[in-house]
């Protein structure tokens, strides 16, 4: 039996994989290819699309399924397909929410995910500057041309803004239902995301489980802020990279080094005693 054979990573990208605007360190590189070759496998797990994640990931070896947008879709990197996915419940409530939005907070930038889309609803002006310089595949789309929840799921809804002006999201989301229908959360202290209510990176750790394949694979969690939170409880042990959230610490079993310092071979070091 290979030394990594029972043993799955699955590992947040943005400030855990990857150094916010960053790419993948040669270290994690090599690390990541040292365990695959090992019998490991190998996931990603984000917010992101399949495609903005790709312009990170396209050269790792990922082996295992992968988790994009934050857990409402499970994805096949090595065939391409999707193994499940979890719209927003609630159809025209959305759209109707996202009305709202874009009155109340002029200043934000807010799009609507379907599966092979990022569309901003917002005006162009707004645009997280984030949009150009990585690897999203976006458009600038009336909300009318979205609305139809039932011919175009939404995966996930999200709005960018001032954290203040996030916190008064907050509170209008549930005054107006919302609540009751979605996980809500921050995923960075501008960025406020929906997905369907019981949806996280967690609990697609948990479809992964039910797979025949991943039954009694032995699951490392890496993350760094508090949408991993849930994915960190979920597996057999959960990685908070040094720079994490405090909350995200908390979630987890381990602490490791900085990100700058290469999570991935601190982990085969330090969790799976390599000895590298």
């Amino acid at each position: 039996m290979k030394l990594y054979e029972n043993t799955m990573i699955i590992s947040d990208l943005d400030g855990t994989l990857i150094p916010r605007g960053g790419q993948v360190s040669e270290a994690n590189r090599n690390a990541i290819e040292r365990f695959v070759a090992g019998g490991g496998r190998f996931g990603i797990a984000t917010g992101r699309t399949p495609e903005a994640a790709d312009g990170y990931v396209h050269a790792l070896a990922i082996t295992a399924p992968s988790i994009f947008f934050n857990g409402a879709m499970l994805y096949d990197w090595q065939s391409k397909c999707v193994l499940a996915a979890k719209p927003l419940p609630g159809g025209a409530i959305w759209p109707r929410f996202a009305a709202q939005c874009l009155a109340h907070f002029p200043e934000a930038c807010v799009e609507v995910y379907t599966a092979d889309n990022c569309n901003i609803v917002s005006d162009p002006a707004n645009d997280d500057p984030r949009l150009p310089l990585e690897y999203y595949r976006y458009c600038h789309v009336p909300l009318d041309e979205v609305a139809d929840t039932e011919r175009t799921p939404w995966l996930k809804f999200f709005v960018s803004d001032d954290p203040a002006r996030l916190a008064v999201l907050e509170r209008e989301k549930d005054a107006f239902g919302i609540g009751k229908l979605a996980n809500s959360f921050y995923s960075e202290a501008n960025y406020y995301e929906f997905v369907a209510n019981g949806v996280s990176k967690g609990a697609m750790i948990e479809e992964i489980r039910r797979l025949p394949a991943y039954e009694h694979v032995h699951i490392i969690a890496l993350g760094d802020y508090l949408n991993d939170n849930e994915m960190l409880a979920a597996a057999d042990i959960g990685v908070a990279s040094g720079n994490a959230h405090a909350a995200t610490k908390a979630a987890a079993d381990v602490v490791g080094c900085r990100v700058e310092e290469d999570l991935i071979p601190w982990v085969l070091a330090n969790v799976l005693h390599d000895g590298l």
